[in-house]
């Protein structure tokens, strides 16, 4: 059985010291990459640094809609100097309409600025998105999309969003909240985007599965994987092996 975490940020400081066994123990379990995403532009380098030293690991780079700041409207610049490093993705970007700072405003125009970068290059992109999904599907009409798509990270819209996010090419990734008391609107999402269009993350250090600690590790994505067999009534073998085939597409690691 072979795994992927979609989504994780292994630059976070809570790993810093233990990052081999954090990985070593990750792969024992089958996971045979780990996709790990920068949050700003300072972060890019040690990204990249990362996934240069794990073979295991590859890396997204953009910048978070928590941490944009009035210089980040010139960050396709900064994303041209650095596509060429082996990114695999432009990410974490996105909206997020739960915070007071940064500026609405501000968070869209770097996102729609890194979105049509990626619309240009044809890179997948990894989406965060809170409380704006109205706002983000106007974007994606105004910018476009990459042709191979990308995926919305932790998603928690509900089954008619992901249907219209779906129709235009984008795929969503999982993780911890999958664990968490039963919710019908969450049932009916993993229904309606599985097989095709599912992923299977941790988001760690963040959102823990049920019962465990932080910081969450991407061993943890067994705990995920096995919530998701129990509310789509199948195989964890299954889920698996059709989440990792996402991957591989969206992605293009082999």
């Amino acid at each position: 059985m072979q795994l992927v975490d979609a989504h994780c940020h292994l630059e976070s400081s809570d790993f810093s010291s233990i990052l081999d066994k954090i990985i070593s123990d990750a792969t024992d379990a089958g996971v045979i990459k780990l996709i790990t995403s920068s949050i700003t532009i300072d972060q890019w380098e040690i990204s990249r640094r990362i996934a240069e030293k794990y073979k295991e690991v590859e890396f997204t780079i953009g910048v978070h809609p928590w941490y944009v700041k009035e210089s980040d409207l010139s960050v396709c610049s900064r994303l041209k100097e650095s596509i060429n490093s082996g990114a695999i993705a432009i990410g974490e970007i996105g909206l997020d309409r739960k915070i007071a700072a940064p500026d609405f405003e501000l968070q869209k125009e770097v996102f729609q600025e890194q979105m049509r970068f990626a619309a240009e290059k044809n890179i997948p992109v990894i989406i965060h998105c809170r409380g704006a999904f109205n706002e983000l599907a106007a974007s994606l009409k105004k910018t476009g999309l990459p042709q191979r798509g990308g995926i919305i990270h932790a998603f928690s819209g509900s089954s008619e969003i992901a249907e219209e996010l779906m129709e235009m090419g984008l795929s969503f990734s999982m993780g911890g909240t999958l664990t968490y008391r039963n919710s019908r609107k969450r049932s009916e999402v993993l229904k309606k985007i599985f097989p095709r269009h599912f992923l299977l993350e941790t988001d760690s250090p963040d959102i823990p599965p049920a019962g465990t600690v932080k910081p969450n590790v991407p061993l943890n994505i067994l705990f995920n994987l096995q919530a998701a067999s129990e509310i789509l009534g199948i195989s964890r073998e299954e889920i698996a092996e059709a989440t990792t085939e996402n991957a591989k597409r969206i992605f293009r690691f082999n």
